[in-house]
């Protein structure tokens, strides 16, 4: 027995220190009976302390190893009662262990965590141990917040400072614009935190995990990710367009994605399950993981005409798992919101006559661009009360102006440059030269993260137009009353000269 407790000795030395922490030892006085372990600072952790063994302390050596007050030991062995042969030859074994996880599926068989703990000690707090072989255990509640627990640290008493280690990772949500009008900051491709588009344009959303390096992932047995997306009312999920970890493509039978083709705000999920199962991917040195996806904005889109902000918010937040130890498998932590900000305008037009006064019936069609090549297909939209880009099979319409305005607004224009072209004249009207319209905007994210605003250059742009229609003109004519009456009496002094001259001749002739 004496020999066997001497093997323990020499096994509990080589493990000091097993989890995401590093024990600190004081110079330990050979045969010291008690030694402090101290919290770290701050309230929002609190570590309970759990006693498997006592015994005798000299350096880093324990022996004359006993069971402790929250050891899990056969019913016939009361605390104080010393360690048998088989737990001592278990744990010698458990030394060459290939990780700290594996150590501790043998450690834990030796202690009680549903009972009590000696101490519970947070925030720079002291507790005064008796020497001996101990579980420190995380107690803090992390489901939902952006923490991860500790794994559980099993050390020998000596003098300890808890020292908490964990991993957490960060969440991004970016938007791709047109790099001509992307906002300042973009990147090459047009990726940033505020875009603008046309209602019923398709676009391109992407989610961004971020998994920083670190030897902590071995801890997990599996590592699961979710996101959550919250899409304003004006926006419309159209599909997945890649899911990727470290570049490495995730099909569609390695997530689960509750969005539906056509949903229109909302919140939708993507759940990978075990990103360790990934081929390819090493958690350990760091992850990226990278979803992104296609949408549009909808006609409940908000449109800006002005300078101002916008309710075109999407959102996404990530859960990810942040329990490392024996029944925290199911337990995921969740990172901050992140927005991102789509803007979409409008431009306000009138047809008016010289006199200024509405004129109905005129009718039009936009370009995009300075020429006639790429119309802009819009419908009339009853709810809007202006015209709108087309979706789906919708057939596009002439705009035309209204019966007692001679309005005919548009609405969801993307910035940039267009051509407004007269393609019914009214009649005893003119056709009017065609209009450029200009929507120059710039966009940007507040510092704050909580906003985004659109300035509009009112001296470059034409958000309000007045398009004027001149009635035809009376044009000089021949042929009027005037000469008329010259003719008709000309005619008629003509042919009472040819009757005198035939009389005349009918005399001469008798």
């Amino acid at each position: 027995m004496k020999k066997m407790k001497k093997v323990m000795a020499l096994a509990l030395s080589f493990m000091m220190v097993v989890a995401m922490s590093v024990a600190a030892f004081a110079g330990s006085t050979a045969g010291s009976s008690t030694y402090t372990i101290t919290a770290p600072a701050g309230t929002d952790h609190t570590y309970g302390i759990y006693q498997i063994f006592t015994g005798d302390l000299y350096g880093t050596t324990l022996s004359n190893l006993k069971w402790g007050a929250n050891s899990k030991r056969a019913e016939n062995v009361k605390i104080g009662d010393d360690v048998d042969d088989s737990v001592i030859a278990a744990l010698t074994v458990a030394k060459s262990a290939v990780n700290d996880t594996a150590k501790l599926d043998v450690i834990e068989k030796y202690v009680d965590l549903d009972s009590a703990p000696v101490v519970t000690i947070s925030d720079k707090a002291v507790y005064s141990a008796k020497a001996g072989y101990y579980l420190i255990k995380d107690n803090a509640s992390l489901t939902g917040k952006d923490e991860a627990y500790t794994k559980y640290i099993v050390a020998v008493v000596g003098d300890l400072t808890i020292t908490p280690k964990s991993v957490k990772p960060s969440v991004d949500k970016q938007v791709q614009d047109e790099v001509a009008d992307a906002e300042e900051g973009a990147d090459l491709e047009g990726w940033g935190e505020s875009a603008d588009h046309a209602i019923n344009e398709s676009f391109k959303f992407k989610l961004i995990a971020t998994l920083p390096a670190s030897t902590h992932y071995i801890d997990y047995p599996k590592y699961a990710v979710k996101f959550t997306d919250k899409m304003s009312a004006g926006v419309t999920f159209e599909s997945i367009e890649s899911v990727t970890v470290d570049g490495m493509s995730v099909d569609a039978k390695g997530y689960k994605c509750s969005a539906t083709a056509g949903q229109a705000g909302g919140d939708w999920t993507l759940f990978i399950a075990d990103l360790k199962t990934i081929s390819g991917v090493d958690l350990t040195d760091g992850a990226e993981v990278v979803v992104v996806y296609n949408a549009h904005l909808n006609e409940k889109a908000t449109v800006n005409h002005t300078t101002g902000t916008t309710d075109n918010k999407n959102t996404v937040s990530l859960e990810y798992s942040n329990n490392p130890n024996v029944g925290g498998e199911g337990d995921m932590g969740k990172t901050k919101e992140d927005h991102v900000w789509v803007f979409t305008y409008e431009v306000d037009n009138t047809k008016v006559d010289q006199n200024k006064d509405p004129l109905p019936g005129a009718g039009f069609r936009l370009y995009k661009g300075t020429n006639t090549s790429n119309e802009v297909e819009l419908i009339y939209d009853d709810t809007l009360k202006a015209y709108r880009p087309v979706k789906g099979s919708e057939v596009a319409q002439e705009m035309t102006s209204a019966d007692t305005t001679g309005k005919f607004n548009i609405v969801g224009l993307d910035a940039g440059t267009y051509t407004l072209v007269e393609t019914t004249t009214p009649a005893g009207y003119n056709t009017c030269a065609s209009i450029t319209i200009t929507i120059e905007a710039t966009h940007k994210e507040a510092v704050t993260g909580d906003s985004a605003t659109t300035t509009i250059d009112n001296e470059k742009s034409t958000m309000t137009n007045e398009v004027i229609n001149m009635s035809g003109s009376t044009l000089p004519t021949t042929g009027g009353m005037g000469t008329t009456i010259f003719y008709v009496v000309g005619s008629i002094l003509v042919l009472g000269a040819a009757i005198l001259l035939i009389t005349k001749k009918r005399m001469s002739a008798r």
